[in-house]
């Protein structure tokens, strides 16, 4: 009989599968009075009691004679096979690579598979007893691994393509399956990614420190689901853009750095609802977020991004919490326009950009600030007075106590910009050339644009030699930019290159002994001008830096 419905469509959006990033078909069915209906809006086969539903069977292909390809690189024929995972009984696919040189970069897998041999052919016992049926690729058969909407391919299915078939499904009906069965095939499955190891860097302190009490704080840019487009960054594939891929390769990277605290940039709210706060309490953080003030409509629902902090609760309490809001300065600010000009001001001051500052009790108060300054880097004026306002709020609450002081996080600034120079040495030349970008006049008197706090940047701390420097830190050091001491680049795209993010302390109550490894440009863009950030490794367009700090030892202390 005919059914209500008839598949007509399947496709998988990006198409190229990842080991532990779940694929969600778009289906595309057809009723009998011609309109269409998503697979969403119907059940799958076995959901519910519902006569009619969609039947989704998922196959991975099966080697069963020559034509190997490169387990961690699909798309690339092997060349060399590892002898010792073939006396271990490990599967014969996790075997080959398509080049010695990729072999060595993935031989900590290949020390797993040799713990853990999974007998003759790599069965393990886990598969299941069906046997596989012809396929298309030549040498290779299918194997039944699931009958769910979405699929999230396993260890086992790497280096294997994928098989999903969908048709209208009626339970009453002798011949359940109604109409034509829509197929569509996936590349082979490529290995989870492994962010680079960047390891913490040792420095001596410049000055005598607490022998307890120390801790370790990142800041990074996520890059926010918003902003990933594909146009915007053409470099990168488009499936390694997708937030299923992103998501939990960036959480594997933040939880392989093991920071105490971490500042986040660009977490989508959406994202921090459902993954970023519940994952990392996991991991044993706490979390405070402050969101910007506009939000944008996506995927059906309003969003937006903001600043997050975590924290270790075993290590850290949270005592405080103040939120700026640059909006609301800017209102203020506006009312002491003439009315004719309120509107120009409110029109390049509304930018929607925030902080967070959490006061946070270890074996001492110590004050962290979270930001995301505007990014237009013609609106020079606005950066500068978004850092200008925020360290005045800042130095308010050191006047109320005396307390170390952290400022993280994504000023869109460079180095020798007008408001780097305000973060570092504590005011702006007069000359300074940005200076001259003040159509409305907000930065005049410069002799006004000055704090008291003793900020130093963390990462130019390794600019000084010392007699006894370890390798790594002569080969961190030669990382940073000679002339502002600063990283070259923490934000490498196809178009940019350049610092924007920073780390900076009270230099007179903290110390940084340790930074997180920078990394060389050519290790990113992989010997071609066309490559960066973000990447199938790396999935934000921003580097993440790390300081370890230790209190600065007074006079008695231990």
């Amino acid at each position: 009989m005919a059914g209500p419905f008839q598949v007509v469509v399947a496709r998988l959006t990006p198409d190229t599968p990842v080991c532990g990033v779940p694929l969600e078909p778009y289906v595309l069915a057809r009723r009998a009075d011609t309109s269409t209906v998503t697979g969403g809006d119907l059940p799958a086969e076995g959901a519910t009691d519902a006569r009619f539903s969609i039947k989704y069977r998922w196959y991975r292909s099966v080697v069963t004679k020559s034509g190997q390809v490169c387990w961690a690189h699909s798309d690339r024929e092997a060349t060399v096979q590892c002898i010792l995972c073939l006396r271990s009984r490990v599967d014969i696919r996790k075997s080959y690579h398509c080049s010695p040189e990729c072999m060595r970069e993935h031989w900590h897998f290949h020390r797993e598979f040799h713990r853990g041999g999974r007998g003759e052919n790599g069965a393990g016992g886990g598969e299941p007893a069906r046997a596989p049926t012809p396929a298309p690729h030549g040498g290779e058969a299918w194997l039944e691994v699931g009958c769910s909407p979405i699929y999230t391919p396993c260890f086992e299915d790497v280096g294997s393509f994928l098989k999903l078939e969908c048709v209208a499904h009626d339970a009453a009906a002798p011949y359940h399956d109604l109409g034509k069965v829509v197929t569509t095939l996936t590349p082979r499955v490529r290995p989870e990614p492994t962010p680079p190891r960047r390891g913490m860097v040792p420095m001596p302190p410049s000055r005598p420190v607490l022998r307890r009490g120390g801790f370790t704080l990142l800041t990074y840019n996520l890059l926010a689901e918003l902003y990933a487009a594909p146009e915007a960054f053409p470099h990168c594939p488009a499936w390694a853009l997708a937030w299923p891929y992103r998501a939990p390769n960036l959480l594997r990277e933040l939880l392989a750095h093991d920071a105490d605290v971490l500042c986040l940039q660009e977490v989508q709210s959406d994202a921090f609802a459902g993954f970023w706060q519940p994952e990392l309490a996991r991991a044993g953080y706490a979390a405070i977020f402050k969101k910007k003030t506009a939000e944008m409509f996506s995927k059906n629902s309003y969003v937006t991004d903001g600043c997050a902090t975590f924290f270790k609760k075993d290590r850290f309490a949270l005592v405080k919490k103040y939120e700026v809001e640059f909006n609301k300065a800017a209102l203020s600010l506006a009312d002491s326009f003439p009315p004719e000009q309120k509107k120009l001001a409110l029109s390049r001051l509304l930018k929607d950009n925030v902080a967070l500052i959490a006061v946070l009790e270890a074996l001492d108060l110590v004050c962290v600030a979270n930001t995301h300054i505007h990014s237009n880097p013609e609106l020079s004026d606005v950066k500068l007075w978004q850092v200008h306002t925020l360290l005045k709020g800042l130095e308010k609450i050191a006047a109320s106590a005396d307390i170390p002081m952290l400022l993280a996080g994504d000023f869109n600034t460079l180095p020798g910009s007008a408001a780097h120079a305000l973060l570092v040495s504590g005011g702006v030349p007069h000359h300074h050339p940005e200076l001259s970008n003040d159509p409305l006049g907000i930065l005049r008197p410069a002799a006004k644009l000055q704090h008291g706090l003793p900020l130093a940047s963390a990462y130019a701390a390794l600019a000084v030699p010392g007699e006894a420097d370890s390798a790594g830190l002569v080969r961190q050091r030669r990382r940073l930019d000679l002339a502002t001491a600063e990283p070259r680049w923490t934000n490498l795209t196809g178009n940019f290159k350049g610092t924007l993010d920073y780390i900076l302390y009270t230099s007179d109550s903290l110390v940084p002994v340790a930074t997180l490894e920078l990394m060389e440009e050519s290790e990113v863009r992989g010997g071609g001008a066309d490559g960066g950030l973000p990447s199938e490794f790396l999935s934000s367009d921003h580097l993440a830096l790390a300081v370890t700090f230790q209190y600065a030892a007074v006079e008695g202390a231990k």
